[in-house]
């Protein structure tokens, strides 16, 4: 029986086990075929037909992850004020967890108990009696400096390993480390199609164009480093390794000059995920549909508690599948003969489907089998929603009358189950 469900923080390890290929290349093209260790690796999912790793075809395969080694360890923006919270409840010189003994923490999110802990903290270490520093994350550089100075990064990461994985067992929660990149997962090719017009690729998905800079970013520093640079050049590109993760992640996040004023700029997994037109609203928790209208309502005394006004345009707009048979054929042809019809579309039992505005109607000859799609009309059955669908009679079934004007009718004794304020 299924009780819950956990989600932790995904370690390199984890990372290098679900991965099927390593990005190494700063390519992704060459003569029109993906390079391999690209980031268009066909082992991360097929552009069409099969895919190499599942041998599933382009529209049944999920895409297979990727990775990408960062030469040094980077901050996760979503995850550095927790990095910080971190800082301040480990000892900086023995490891020793600086949580008072005696603070139990509220029933809240492990995620959100980070806020309790670091208000119940002693000043000084109870176990080498260290008087602890103060950390504080810059929004703008996007460092953590320790007493005003810069705490770099390798430091950060050699304090976090101090702490015990016992006591992180015994919080629950997962090990700080992980927090700081060095592995970079690449998802799967359908997750960052590319654009295509006319069958030939125009271009790459804006998330492609991220992990490029990402790369040619990593191989900057590498070089910097490898050609003994001054220390204030390879402080330079180690801040724009850091900003171009931080850009892929979260681009709203870059802080000072570096955050451009450009209405045009590339998207990124924060902006696919959220808002409106996000993964998670647009797709994930609301579906559009076909065959719905959308418009005002306004109160009708005059139509029955079962009845529903449908402006003229909707009605004429919508179309309601009508199948042939023995019993309606004839009634059908007729209809579909006469110069001021409403059937709309014809289906053949194979399944094309023949739009009326574009044929000669009356060469076409109903059969059995066949369906006809004609516009809606008085007595037909609807189903009408009001938005939020807080409980199930959110959505009831009403029958169609077709009046002018351009709103939504109903009767007035209806309003209280839709929570409909009509003016």
């Amino acid at each position: 029986m299924l009780k819950g469900v956990e989600f932790s923080v995904w370690d390199a390890q984890s990372i290098l086990k679900t991965s099927v290929c390593e990005v190494t290349e700063k390519r992704v093209m060459e003569k029109g075929v993906p390079l391999e260790n690209g980031l268009r690796d066909p082992r991360m999912g097929p552009f069409s037909g099969r895919c190499v790793t599942c041998n599933l075809f382009s529209g049944a395969c999920p895409g297979h992850f990727g990775h990408f080694v960062l030469c040094e360890h980077v901050y996760h923006i979503s995850w550095v004020t927790t990095v910080v919270h971190w800082l301040k409840c480990i000892c900086v010189s023995c490891g020793e967890l600086l949580i008072k003994q005696d603070s139990v923490p509220p029933d809240v999110p492990n995620n959100r108990r980070m806020y309790f802990y670091i208000k119940n903290l002693h000043t000084k270490c109870p176990n080498c009696s260290l008087r602890q520093p103060k950390y504080t994350f810059n929004k703008d550089n996007c460092t953590i400096t320790r007493d005003g100075k810069l705490y770099p990064t390798t430091d950060v990461l050699e304090h976090l390993l101090l702490l015990s994985e016992s006591d992180v067992c015994g919080m629950e929660m997962s090990h700080p480390k992980n927090m700081l990149l060095s592995i970079l997962p690449i998802p799967g090719t359908n997750v960052r199609p590319p654009i295509i017009n006319d069958g030939v690729v125009r271009g790459e998905d804006d998330l492609t164009y991220r992990l490029l800079q990402i790369i040619r970013a990593n191989d900057k520093l590498v070089k910097m480093k490898a050609g003994n640079r001054p220390a204030h050049i390879i402080t330079n590109a180690r801040k724009g390794l850091q900003n171009t993760v931080t850009g892929y992640l979260n681009h709203n996040k870059l802080g000072g000059p570096r955050r451009r004023a450009s209405t045009r700029e590339y998207a990124s997994l924060a902006s696919k995920l959220t808002k409106k037109e996000g993964r998670i609203r647009g797709n994930l928790m609301g579906k559009r549909c076909d065959y719905t209208a959308r418009t005002v309502i306004t109160g009708d005394p005059y139509l029955g508690m079962h009845e529903v006004g449908v402006p003229i345009s909707v009605a004429d707009k919508l179309t309601v599948p009508v199948k042939v048979t023995d019993y309606n054929r004839r009634a059908l042809q007729t209809m579909l003969h006469d110069d001021n019809t409403s059937i709309k579309f014809v289906i053949r039992p194979n399944g094309s489907r023949v739009d009326l505005s574009f044929v000669h109607r009356k060469s076409i000859q109903l059969d059995v089998g066949y369906t006809v799609e004609r516009s809606l009309k008085d007595g037909d059955i609807v189903l009408f929603n009001r938005q939020p669908s807080l409980h199930k009679m959110s959505l009831m079934a009403h029958q169609v009358r077709v009046l002018p004007y351009s709103t939504f009718r109903m009767n007035l004794s209806c309003t209280t189950p839709y929570n409909a304020d009509c003016k």
